[in-house]
């Protein structure tokens, strides 16, 4: 397995199913079976070797830790959820008595709980501040458009700008249980006509991971007061909302229902109905599509195991919603379409709204965001108007400023509005963004690189682990030889050459002793959805790439050649991975069998022959 221990191990979940090469559903009886094996063969007591029964130790203890969480089926439950992170919480025993669908329910609630420790940790008040500008004047060609200076032209349009309103609002939220929060909200507006100041009360309970209800009160004139309900699960979702006051108890509240669900077993779309009820009621049929990477399939690259690319345009995401809503004589026909760029963390979206009586409403926006803070903007255009909507937040903290740019249509000025910020943001692309990550790419390869290069541990630890497996390697290799079986000829771990930037990235790991020692009865299963770099006898060369597992074998007399990206699972031996002509034989030998580049002493000098050598 890799130089990485169990106890130095991230959180995610797998790590231990990979400790024993077994797949998350794995029955009680294959975790008993595959511990015992394994035990077998790294017993300390059978090494007489010092240095073999140290290394043989070590894997041991880790074989014991991984059966001592996956035995045991509430740890195993534990883990499957949320991962290292559970194991180390402290559990009150009679949790174990409970259902495991108690005990999920549970899990599920720790999980909420840690996600929302992470990301809200610092700032628990919310503030937001808005500032709705007037701009027009600045562009309307009927000011002053011909006389005096253009000095004094611009001062008279820059005067004759002004705010329409202004607003700020500030929470702070107070976690009374483990289900129940509440919180306090003031609210200012000052506007052309009138100020007012506001105070809200909300009380947030969460009755379980899949129901949430949501109460707002208003402590002003005329004491309105919210009510919602969510209810989401991984295929369906119902939201309700109503809105009422003590004041006017004999009208119908405004009531708005929205259900959507999922409409293909095994695709993500969804449908949606919302039904509003109020004095002009209103009901909308959304088709939508979520967010789906656009992912090789075959490669099983994905932006948390991939390499950071220079360009960052590799993973993307998109996500298309169309829909109808009756609301007037004529329905009004809304379609939204959004481009995500996954490494740069940055979103494109355009939509647009076509109404037989208002006209088409168009929108164009950008979003970029990091861990902390979030920039947004947006251009809204319809026959009459030309608005540019700007938000910036930092950990809850959020401005917002809406600018009123035209009251007539323009089309010079959408150009140049549209225009002048996609150049601005191209040429930063270009002149920061890019050698930024070039240079970020770069310092990320060389310390990996020297990292592993000097991991002498790493490196003694899986050389004694293929003198360990090398014995039942070679038997294992006699007996399928014997029966024409399943033969592994050479067999090598590293960087998919797709994500190299050039040779001097490259280093392979010879494997050929660890792969053959898996094999059982002529078939390799390596269950996929963790890394290799965990089974015994691999480790990570290239914590820099997306990797793979590159296998060359025989079986039935016939050469095969086989090239698994790492998370993928390995069936072997399979009727596509055969090899027809030796040219193509020689081609892929050699290419398996590059050497390490220089510093890579150790990383993979055994070998492995047939009974015939």
């Amino acid at each position: 397995m890799g130089a990485q221990s169990l106890t130095d191990s991230n959180s995610q979940g797998g790590h231990l199913y990979s400790v024993l090469n077994l797949p998350k559903d794995a029955s009680q009886a294959e975790i008993n079976e595959r511990h015992r094996s394994l035990s077998l063969l790294f017993h300390p007591d059978k090494q007489t070797d010092t240095k073999l029964k140290e290394s043989a130790n070590k894997e041991f203890l880790d074989i014991q830790k991984a059966y001592q969480v996956l035995s045991d089926p509430f740890l195993r439950q534990v883990y499957d959820t949320l991962g290292y992170d559970g194991l180390a919480m402290k559990w009150s025993p009679e949790i174990r008595s409970r259902t495991k669908e108690e005990i999920q329910d549970i899990l599920n609630q720790g999980w909420l709980d840690l996600t929302k420790h992470r990301l809200r940790q610092s700032v628990l008040p919310k503030a937001k501040i808005s500032c709705s500008l007037n701009a027009s004047p600045l562009f309307s060609p009927k000011i002053n458009s011909f006389r005096g200076r253009w000095i004094s032209r611009i001062r008279e349009r820059i005067r004759a700008t002004y705010a329409l309103s202004q607003s700020l609002g500030y929470s702070v939220e107070k976690k009374v249980s483990e289900k129940t929060s509440l919180s306090i909200e003031a609210q200012s507006t000052l506007d052309v006509k009138k100020a007012s100041i506001s105070f809200l009360g909300a009380v947030r309970h969460q009755f379980s991971p899949r129901v949430v209800t949501l109460t707002t009160f208003s402590f002003s004139h005329p004491y309105v007061t919210r009510f919602e309900v969510k209810y989401e699960d991984p295929d369906d979702a119902l939201n309700f909302k109503t809105t009422f006051s003590p004041l006017y108890l004999n009208t119908l509240p405004p009531t708005t229902l929205s259900i959507s669900r999922r409409l293909f077993r095994s695709r993500p779309q969804k449908g949606k109905i919302s039904l509003r009820i109020a004095k002009q009621p209103s009901i909308s049929f959304f088709f939508i599509s979520p967010p789906t990477l656009d992912l090789n399939e075959e490669d099983g690259s994905s932006p948390q195991f991939g390499p950071p690319t220079t360009l960052g345009l590799k993973h993307v995401a998109f996500e298309k919603n169309i829909g109808l809503t009756f609301d007037d004589i004529f329905p009004r026909l809304v379609a939204e379409t959004s481009l995500t760029f996954i490494e740069l963390s940055t979103r494109l979206k355009a939509s647009m709204q076509l109404s037989f009586t208002t006209g088409v409403l168009y929108s164009l926006g950008a979003h970029w965001s990091n861990e902390t803070t979030e920039v947004s903007s947006a251009i809204v255009l319809n026959a009459t108007s030309l608005l540019l909507q700007i938000d910036c937040s930092y950990l809850d903290q959020q401005i917002s400023l809406p600018i009123l740019l035209a009251t007539d249509s323009s089309p010079l000025l959408v150009l140049g509005t549209i225009v002048v910020p996609s150049t601005l943001t191209l040429l930063g692309y270009h002149f920061f963004v890019l050698p930024r990550r070039r240079v970020q790419r770069k310092a990320h390869i060389q310390s990996a690189r020297k990292e592993f290069e000097e991991d002498y541990e790493s490196r003694r630890q899986r050389n004694a682990v293929e003198a360990l497996l090398k014995d039942a390697a070679r038997k294992q290799m006699r007996q399928e030889a014997e029966r024409g079986g399943l033969v592994i000829q050479e067999a090598a771990y590293g960087p998919e050459e797709v994500e190299l930037d050039g040779p001097e990235e490259s280093v392979l790991l010879d494997v050929t002793i660890p792969v053959q020692a898996l094999v059982r009865k002529s078939q390799l299963h390596i269950p996929g959805g963790d890394s290799k770099a965990a089974l015994q006898g691999f480790s990570d060369p290239a914590p820099f790439a997306a990797k793979s597992l590159r296998i060359r074998y025989s079986f039935r007399g016939r050469q095969h050649y086989a090239e698994i990206p790492d998370y993928m699972p390995v069936v072997l031996p399979l009727a596509e991975h055969q090899v027809n002509g030796g040219e193509m034989e020689t081609k892929t030998s050699s290419e398996i069998s590059s050497p390490p580049k220089a510093g890579s002493e150790g990383q993979g000098t055994s070998e492995l022959r047939c009974p015939s050598d």
